[in-house]
């Protein structure tokens, strides 16, 4: 008779847990930015997204119907690759044609709404019109492919991503975002508030705006994503500031200074980014009397008229100004899902993780965050391929499992480090990571899918929006 009461009173607690306890993948939503749309070695394209970590954790909850804007090959831009691996390895993009939308006549929004280059501001804001696209304006390519209509069909309702997803009814929604509000101090070499970082308060109003609509539009359950550590990326921790000369030892790089500074050796903890790849085999930052110009590479961005030239060495106290704006960042993402209730899950201490001490081994394969070598990270330095995308989920998987009662079956990497031979993604043996050169070519492309922050941004009150 106790047990039978017993059980009777297990039944009724579990029948009144809350609902977050009871993952609904009915209609998952990804809200986000290049890395929740799959965008790897400098673009989109079909088999980075359908590997995309929103894809994959679709596919393990048997989420029904998770559509999403998939590129033909070569991919929009075209992806890098390895042009060349002698005398050293070249990376450009394969080639100039890009790919086509395979699925752009679906009659509804997208799942994965992650639109790559978007900041917060964007995501509340900024719309696009896939007839800019199909008419060969590549000027706001990305929002144009993804979003689609400035408008709901049939009405004047503005239709960015977080109407979009709201739009969907969704049932579960990740929200990752605030990537590119910081990434482009990282990418430009220049930390300026305004100019490659989102100011604080200003990020703070976006993303409560965005969680408070998701919290009061609908009923799913959300996870929202902390920010990664941007100077953590291959981008930024590949090139060493020195050379290493056989019997002489290190010998530093040469800078332009700090601003107010002059031209000298640089320190050996500064970061020198994969953009000053091209200009060292031009003999720029090299010393005269190891064969170079002695031309000193440029630290800090220059604006010349239009064009922005991006700095390419960041100095340990800009570094420190990045860390201290993620941080703040992160604090703001943590108390605004605390107000709204929504679970926060801590990607930046998992990649913190496994910059420090790797990842795996799957099927006896050690993965790392190492440039080109190490499995994780795609071509372009910033974004991880298919293997990190799929570390993302698995970890994700986890989290939704332990925190949030989930009950989903887990990825398998062996499997993804199998898939479309994407283990092979670095040079041939001989061929050092280190000494890979970033073409020009690649060199605008990356800088074309990560705009500048903009200053001054207009107030969401504002009807208008300089792009």
């Amino acid at each position: 008779m106790k047990k039978t009461l017993l059980a009777t009173f297990m039944v009724a607690l579990l029948a009144t847990l809350p609902a977050a306890a009871q993952v609904d993948m009915t209609m998952y939503v990804a809200l986000g930015d290049s890395l929740t749309a799959g965008f790897a070695s400098g673009g989109l394209m079909q088999f980075y997204q359908e590997r995309s970590y929103p894809a994959m954790l679709a596919q393990q909850a048997s989420a029904p119907d998770f559509q999403m804007p998939l590129v033909s090959e070569p991919g929009i831009p075209p992806l890098m690759v390895l042009q060349a691996l002698a005398p050293r390895p070249v990376i450009g993009p394969i080639t100039s044609v890009p790919g086509n939308p395979l699925n752009a006549t679906l009659p509804r929004p997208y799942n994965n709404l992650g639109v790559p280059g978007a900041t917060t501001f964007d995501l509340l804001t900024t719309t696009g019109d896939i007839q800019n696209l199909l008419a060969g304006n590549t000027d706001n390519v990305m929002h144009d492919l993804i979003l689609r209509f400035p408008v709901f069909p049939g009405t004047e309702t503005p239709a960015p991503a977080i109407a979009q997803a709201i739009a969907l009814d969704p049932t579960f929604v990740t929200m990752w975002i605030g990537n590119n509000d910081i990434l482009g101090a990282a990418i430009y070499a220049t930390p300026v508030d305004g100019v490659t970082m989102t100011p604080v308060a200003m990020f703070e109003g976006y993303y409560q705006n965005a969680l408070g609509a998701l919290v009061t539009s609908t009923t799913a359950d959300i996870v929202v994503f902390t920010i990664p550590d941007v100077t953590a990326i291959p981008f930024v921790t590949t090139i060493a500031p020195y050379l290493d000369v056989p019997g002489v030892g290190q010998v530093p790089l040469i800078g332009s200074g700090p601003p107010g500074g002059t031209p000298g050796p640089l320190p050996a903890d500064a970061y020198v980014t994969l953009y000053a790849s091209s200009l060292m085999a031009q003999g720029i930052g090299i010393p005269v009397e190891l064969g170079g110009t002695g031309q000193p590479l440029p630290e800090d961005m220059q604006v010349v008229g239009t064009e922005v030239y991006p700095g390419v060495v960041l100095r340990a106290e800009e570094v420190a100004v990045i860390s201290d704006r993620i941080a703040e960042l992160n604090t703001i993402i943590r108390d605004t899902a605390a107000t709204f209730g929504a679970a926060v899950f801590d990607i930046n201490a998992i990649f913190r993780s496994i910059a420090a001490e790797g990842a795996g081994p799957f099927g006896g394969i050690e993965l790392s965050s190492d440039f080109l070598t190490g499995g994780i990270f795609s071509y372009d330095g910033v974004h991880p391929q298919n293997i990190g995308s799929g570390l993302v989920a698995l970890e994700l998987i986890d989290f939704l499992n332990a925190e949030l009662g989930a009950d989903i079956p887990q990825v398998n990497m062996d499997q993804v480090l199998c898939t479309g031979g994407c283990a092979d993604q670095g040079p041939p043996s001989g061929a050092s990571f280190k000494d890979a050169v970033f073409s020009q070519d690649a060199m605008r492309q990356l800088e074309q899918a990560f705009p500048l922050v903009g200053w001054p941004r207009p107030h969401l009150d504002d009807s208008s929006h300089a792009e």
